[in-house]
């Protein structure tokens, strides 16, 4: 399965899944603009085009939604409308200024068609179906995350458990002293060893990744 070439917001969240699923160790290879809608087009263009869906569309809403900020609104409604969803516009244009009146628009970044289509079962499309799959991206974004940053938490662990080496010292060389002094069978704590020993292995694993990604 292709990598290299992740530009659509569904794309990116079908394929983090099925990595995750299968091969974690992906996640370091792949670096996706995860909060970037598609912009094939100017927001003027997709208002013409919601236009055309719905035709009764108030002018002063459209120059209300005439913004870099209601980009991702206008592509989702246009999208629904495309793909004829039943919806209630009006009440969608009132959830919007909502959102965007208690600072909450930038989770409509977080939709993707893939988990919508999944997961809708209703009749007409409210704002709550759309909350919900924003939300769960968010979180699952998050969890992504913060498996991406474990990479530095495990490089600052090793070296605080090895006597807080600087971040320019040799963790492979400072390891191997300390074993020569800590292990069970010089006379060290087997456990102690043990716990070092597990987070050095994943130091060693996340660098032969990064090495390998380098290589790619």
């Amino acid at each position: 399965m292709p990598l290299d070439n992740i530009n659509e917001i569904d794309d990116i969240f079908w394929r983090l899944e099925a990595i995750i699923r299968t091969s974690p160790e992906y996640l370091r290879k792949v670096k996706p603009k995860w909060k970037h809608l598609e912009q094939t087009a100017t927001n003027t263009a997709r208002l013409f085009k919601l236009q055309k869906r719905w035709p009764d569309i108030p002018q002063s809403v459209l120059l209300e939604l005439n913004t870099q900020q209601s980009v991702p609104f206008v592509t989702v409604m246009l999208g629904l409308l495309e793909r004829r969803y039943v919806v209630n516009q009006v009440s969608m244009i009132q959830w919007w200024r909502r959102m965007v009146a208690t600072g909450q628009d930038a989770l409509l970044t977080y939709f993707s068609w893939k988990r919508f289509e999944e997961t809708f079962t209703g009749r007409m499309v409210t704002a709550q179906d759309l909350i919900r799959v924003c939300s769960d991206n968010e979180v699952f974004l998050t969890n992504v995350g913060k498996v991406l940053a474990d990479d530095q938490s495990v490089d600052f662990k090793i070296r605080e458990l090895l006597g807080g080496l600087s971040m320019k010292s040799d963790v492979r060389k400072a390891f191997k002293e300390w074993a020569m002094t800590n292990h069970p069978d010089k006379g060290g704590d087997a456990e102690k060893f043990l716990a070092v020993k597990l987070v050095y292995d994943e130091w060693l694993e996340i660098q032969k990744n990064n090495t390998q990604q380098q290589k790619d």
